[in-house]
């Protein structure tokens, strides 16, 4: 049953308008007053609104303009109902506040139902899509739920095979065949890989659900890139690869948590030594532009193809470009960044060559943050 408002200070008026829309799946309500239909239709749910423009004490556009205000109303459609002549300025001081057309007296009956109709089933068609949107959005978090709870429920033991490997190498040493070692190494590898996955789909299940908070404190950048540094040298020098560290000038400290930044840089950096050639430079600059510190990072790697760009911050999306000594990636790492460096209040995008290499920079705001702990939810684009 659809419940439509009608609004008109003369009851001649709203008695057509009822005689002309009558029907058995319609509830009509009736106003005769502005006061009046914001009372019904902050207590109905209503499918439609038809409001007569001139009124006495509160004019349509006010009525209009309170509806789409408050949010019980602020989704119904309004049908102005008016005498006015289509003089340009009153129709655009309607669809202003907020009105989706305009019904012109004398009103012709066959445009008049068709025009509720068709709203009518704009209506339902808007209503179906809430529920379908609520219902996916009880299978996300329930989805989310299986993910932190499974992913935490794991982590423990992939680590203690990981650290019975470690104790696997140490105690028995040189009495392990080359056979033996390989093995070892594989299953440590395996489960170093494994463990990383279950980080990122812990933290995936976390933003998503909202429940990673940050927290920010100002402080200078510089310490924690050169943590990333340190953090990502032995795997560049396993592949000769420098890391060069550049800081501009009067760099002022910004709000950040260490711990999730930390996660961008390590990423960014260890996905530049990932897919670049050994006896090459990767570069960490810091400058600042404008109202923002911007931080890149360079390599002089393979370059993404222009096609697959759109792709890079996508979740379990992989580029044409594979890794330069067949390391492996959960598809997830730059997804996660993105939603971290944007929770911060910054960007991140990036510009490749192929066969030249691929810049990725993120930028943080220069400003004060009076709240220490900000929720990091999943923005969704």
């Amino acid at each position: 049953m659809h419940k439509i408002l009608l609004v008109d200070d003369r009851p001649e008026n709203l008695y057509s308008l009822e005689n002309i829309l009558a029907n058995e799946n319609r509830i009509i309500l009736k106003a005769s007053s502005g006061e009046e239909a914001l009372k019904i239709a902050f207590s109905e749910h209503i499918a439609l609104i038809l409001l007569d423009v001139q009124m006495p004490v509160m004019d349509g556009f006010e009525v209009a303009h309170m509806l789409k205000q408050t949010n019980r109303t602020k989704k119904t459609p309004i049908l102005f109902v008016t005498a006015i002549s289509k003089e340009k300025k009153y129709m655009l001081k309607g669809y202003q506040e907020g009105c989706i057309d305009y019904l012109f007296k004398p009103l012709d009956v066959d445009i008049t139902q068709a025009k509720v109709n068709t709203l009518l089933k704009l209506h339902d068609q808007q209503r179906e899509l809430e529920i379908k949107n609520a219902e996916l959005a009880k299978l996300n978090q329930e989805k989310n739920y299986f993910l932190g709870v499974a992913s935490h429920d794991l982590r423990n033991p992939i680590g203690n095979i990981i650290s019975l490997v470690h104790i696997l190498e140490d105690e028995l040493g040189d009495t392990l065949s080359f056979e033996m070692k390989e093995m070892l190494q594989m299953m440590h590898d395996s489960g170093r890989d494994m463990l990383e996955l279950l980080n990122n789909l812990l933290d995936v299940s976390k933003i998503e659900s909202g429940k990673m908070n940050l927290n920010l404190k100002n402080d200078s950048i510089a310490g924690i890139i050169q943590k990333s540094i340190n953090d990502n040298i032995r795997t560049a020098n396993a592949k000769s690869i420098v890391l060069d560290y550049n800081i501009g000038d009067n760099i002022p400290q910004v709000a950040f948590d260490k711990i999730h930044l930390q996660q961008v840089l390590n990423n960014l950096i260890s996905n530049a030594i990932k897919f670049s050639f050994g006896n090459t430079h990767v570069e960490i600059n810091v400058i600042r532009k404008e109202s923002d510190v911007v931080i890149s990072v360079k390599d002089q790697g393979q370059g993404i193809p222009s096609n697959d760009i759109h792709r890079v911050f996508l979740p379990f999306e992989r580029t044409s470009v594979a890794s330069t000594n067949g390391e492996k990636s959960t598809g997830l790492g730059l997804t996660i960044a993105k939603r971290i460096v944007e929770a911060h209040g910054g960007n991140i995008w990036l510009s490749s060559e192929v066969g030249t290499g691929t810049t990725f920079f993120f930028s943080l705001p220069i400003n004060e943050y009076k709240r220490e702990l900000i929720p990091l939810e999943f923005i969704k684009r």
